[in-house]
């Protein structure tokens, strides 16, 4: 979240508002969602955010000690949580276990290692680990023939149309933490 003044912050500021609580446990006081939960601002430490756009018909809001439900599908009964996965970059993340394009596996959890999946809510993009792009990729190719991936080998596009498109791929599933999260093409 950015500030737009940072009037009295201090030189080592930088208009940036952190989130995530500090790492250091005994400086849980100065994390910013548990001050407004300890001051009483806010019933619960957590924030969240609807992210939308103009042609919605909504305007995007930050929403600080809960959330709002009706955005939620299944409402509040459709919430998940999940534990925190250590991981060698030191950030939050939750264990990356699998990955499906259709029922078809592309990484099989339990037989390929684990990795961190982190949940960037800053960028549209999914990294996955090489060798199971590789995978995908080759499955994409049989079903789009003109799909050019040599131009960027970290990234594949087609000249045509995403409802053309749409047709011909499967979902791709993300097993972390013991479930699947799975993206249709349409």
């Amino acid at each position: 979240m950015a500030l737009y003044k940072s009037q009295g912050l201090g030189k080592k500021s930088d208009g940036i508002l952190g989130l995530s609580p500090h790492k250091d446990v005994s400086k849980k006081k100065l994390h910013y969602l548990w001050s407004l939960k300890e001051n009483g601002i806010i019933a619960h430490a957590q924030v969240s955010f609807s992210v939308t756009s103009q042609d919605m018909g909504e305007t995007p809001y930050a929403l600080f000690g809960g959330y709002n439900s009706t955005q939620i599908v299944g409402g509040a009964q459709g919430l998940k949580t999940f534990k925190n996965y250590p991981n060698w970059l030191g950030t939050w993340a939750l264990e990356g276990q699998g990955m499906y394009y259709g029922a078809q596996p592309m990484q099989k959890p339990g037989e390929d290692t684990a990795y961190p999946a982190i949940i960037d809510t800053g960028s549209s993009q999914l990294s996955i680990p090489p060798d199971v792009f590789d995978k995908i990729q080759a499955e994409w190719s049989k079903a789009l023939p003109n799909l050019d991936c040599t131009s960027d080998k970290t990234f594949c596009h087609i000249a045509e149309g995403c409802d053309s498109v749409a047709t011909k791929i499967k979902p791709v599933g993300f097993q972390m933490s013991d479930y699947v999260f799975e993206i249709n093409p349409a």
